[in-house]
């Protein structure tokens, strides 16, 4: 601020600047330190203003409102983001507090001392006056902050860090093996060569003794979260389906109703299936279950078809739990989920498929 400026004492929140042009007020030092509440201070000579806005924009206020542009070392859009600077991409989620909330009114930068430089919504990018914007959920914001705030966005639950955005480093003489490596990948596990599995361990192997990644780049791509709820709770699936608890399970709970007509029997099969895929694998609830739904069958003298696809159908619709299916455990730690959110959403899912399997498998495939 020079001394012929036109904002020398006014404050910010009543300056023409903040009504008339589309920039944002990020800090506002006084005698090299960071005043606490910028918005309400009056401006004096030699103060400076870190603002955000179009570079069009700054220039032309220069002039307009006896601004000096300071800056103690250049900065372009390559050392954006630096060691110390990141660039970092954050979705507001569902019960976010910032909902329906600007990030003035907020407070964000005081909160997470980060620079918001732009908003995404609905696929629509804005740069101007973001501060000013009434933000929604599933909003993204792209952030530039300090690498040691970092803690401060990865704690909140009003944020969800998608993404840090860095420099990308192209090993090009890597390129043509590193495409080999993947089409090697699908197409063994595309013509059942060999399991998905085992494909995708041999491409991540090749990747890493071929130099496209190095071990530690490999190692920091591990989400342990998912490997040590898996390897807690997997094991649970396995235990029941080879100790034969599940196969007692389903035996105790279907005697009753065998005398209560083929229907009601389809609804128990169908529910017992889906309950049980949410805890182990596809496969091994339908392998468990389609032996006693052919028993029952037999002994009920009806056609065993409407009973098998009854059970393939709960089998494929693991929805209740982020163990249920790959997809499932996939999503998980990257979306921010806990665990009762897949049973809220999907618990009520599964019955929608159940009601709508037990009214029309009979229809389709009679008794």
């Amino acid at each position: 601020v020079t001394k012929n400026s036109s904002l020398i004492g006014t404050t910010w929140e009543k300056s023409k600047v903040k009504k008339d042009e589309k920039v944002d007020l990020i800090k506002f030092i006084r005698n090299n330190k960071e005043t606490s509440k910028p918005p309400r201070t009056k401006i004096r000579e030699g103060d400076i203003l870190l603002l955000h806005g179009n570079v069009d924009t700054l220039i032309a206020m220069q002039e307009k409102y006896g601004l000096e542009i300071y800056a103690r070392s250049r900065m372009d859009d390559k050392k954006i983001s630096s060691n110390d600077i990141k660039l970092i991409e954050v979705l507001i989620p569902p019960r976010s507090r910032l909902a329906g909330h600007t990030l003035q009114n907020f407070g964000f930068f005081r909160r997470f001392k980060c620079v918001v430089l732009a908003v995404q919504r609905r696929g629509k990018i804005i740069r101007d006056r973001v501060a000013e914007i009434h933000l929604e959920n599933g909003d993204t914001l792209l952030l530039q902050a300090d690498k040691g705030d970092l803690p401060r966005l990865l704690k909140s639950s009003d944020l969800i860090v998608t993404n840090e955005l860095t420099e990308l480093y192209v090993r090009k003489d890597k390129v043509i093996i590193a495409l080999f490596l993947f089409l090697a990948v699908v197409t063994l596990t595309v013509f059942n060569i060999i399991p998905i599995l085992a494909a995708a361990l041999i491409g991540a192997v090749g990747m890493v003794v071929s130099r496209c990644l190095t071990i530690e780049e490999a190692y920091e791509a591990i989400d342990w979260k998912i490997i040590f709820m898996l390897g807690g709770i997997l094991p649970l699936g396995l235990a029941m389906e080879q100790s034969g608890t599940a196969l007692w399970l389903v035996n105790t709970i279907m005697a009753p109703f065998t005398d209560c007509g083929p229907l009601v029997v389809l609804a128990l099969l169908y529910l017992i299936t889906a309950i049980l895929t949410e805890l182990m694998s596809n496969n091994a609830a339908a392998v468990i279950i389609a032996p006693i739904g052919l028993s029952i069958a037999a002994s009920m003298d009806v056609d065993p078809r409407p009973f098998l696809v009854a059970i393939t159908f709960a089998a494929s619709t693991s929805f209740a739990t982020p163990i249920g299916y790959q997809t499932n455990t996939m999503i998980h730690a990257p979306g921010g989920y806990r665990f009762m959110d897949y049973t809220r959403v999907g618990g009520p899912l599964n019955l929608i498929f159940w009601a709508l399997a037990v009214c029309l498998i009979p229809i389709l495939w009679p008794f």
